[in-house]
């Protein structure tokens, strides 16, 4: 009988340990999905990049300073922004930062969004896909001042880079959106994103996971505030997706097809499998668009927008 009463106690306490256990380690970052800069090196190395990063803390107009990791043969080569998905950080492109055809051709430069990685404020969501891209405009502001930009994004990147090009269509040379999540109506918002949201739940979700969260639960009224600028895109498009993607449906390849009418170049690959992850397994169709359009982009901007 004694066993018997114990054994339930016994149990609470180990269940009672664990969850501290997780608590403590989703407090001190644990799944924080980052690089420290000492790591690049190393990591580039490791993958076959002989090329050092260069790292930048970039200021944008809501005074946090952007995170940028910087891969170049040359620094007169033409730039491409790599912009991660949601959670993430510049990490998400590694493979693209250590690749050897694309850093001989092009400066690359990968940067943690607001809220994620190594930019200010970490773990504090920015919801706004125009303040998202604003914090894109400053690195590319700051490292491309006379020339325009190719701009790379992956799932919720896709539609930071689309509302880059809404804002400022005379600075980009070209858009890969690769898994993009454009369209509002195929938007979900299961249970548990409100679920999670508020504490003490919130306490149990490592920190970029909530960030990811908090940022998705208004992604499609942002993205329906982008409906009526669609038309303002002119630059050659590269739309990347696949027939089997459980997270971002297809139909949002579809949907870039509808709007983007305005491109001077629109692509639209539909890729049999690959699920959302594309940008890793499929690696192969992501340089071909992003060389494509680095072979065929106009680099250069207009007057009024360099260095404004």
């Amino acid at each position: 009988m004694t066993k018997k009463r114990r054994l339930p106690r016994i149990l609470l306490y180990i269940l009672l340990t664990l969850l501290v256990i997780w608590f403590m380690a989703v407090q001190s970052g644990w799944m924080a999905m980052r690089t420290p800069d000492a790591e690049w090196l190393r990591k580039l190395r490791e993958s076959g990049q002989s090329l050092s990063p260069h790292f930048y803390e970039i200021p944008d107009a809501n005074g946090r300073a952007i995170h940028t990791i910087q891969v170049s043969a040359a620094d007169s080569l033409p730039l491409a922004v790599l912009v991660h998905g949601s959670p993430g950080s510049a990490d998400a492109y590694l493979t693209y930062l250590a690749d050897t055809a694309l850093a001989k051709g092009l400066r690359l430069a990968a940067i943690d969004r607001p809220g994620f990685g190594y930019t200010t404020g970490f773990g504090k969501p920015e919801p706004s896909l125009a303040a998202q891209a604003g914090a894109v405009w400053a690195v590319v502001r700051e490292l491309s001042p006379q020339r325009k930009v190719i701009l790379v994004g992956h799932s919720l990147g896709g539609p930071v880079i689309c509302r880059l090009a809404m804002d400022h269509p005379d600075v980009v040379a070209g858009l890969v959106i690769v898994a993009g999540s454009i369209d509002p109506d195929q938007e979900e918002h299961p249970w548990w994103q409100a679920a999670i949201d508020p504490p003490p739940l919130k306490w149990l979700i490592p920190i970029a996971l909530w960030t990811s969260n908090h940022e998705i639960k208004p992604l499609e009224s942002e993205m329906r505030a982008m409906l009526p600028l669609w038309s303002r895109i002119t630059c050659p498009v590269r739309v990347l997706h696949a027939q089997d993607d459980q997270l971002v449906p297809v139909a949002n390849a579809e949907f870039a097809r509808r709007q983007l009418v305005n491109s001077s170049d629109l692509q639209v690959q539909i890729l049999p499998t690959g699920d959302h992850f594309i940008l890793w397994n499929n690696q192969t169709a992501v340089h071909a668009a992003v060389l494509d359009l680095a072979k065929k982009g106009d680099w250069k901007a207009p007057a009024d927008e360099a260095g404004n």
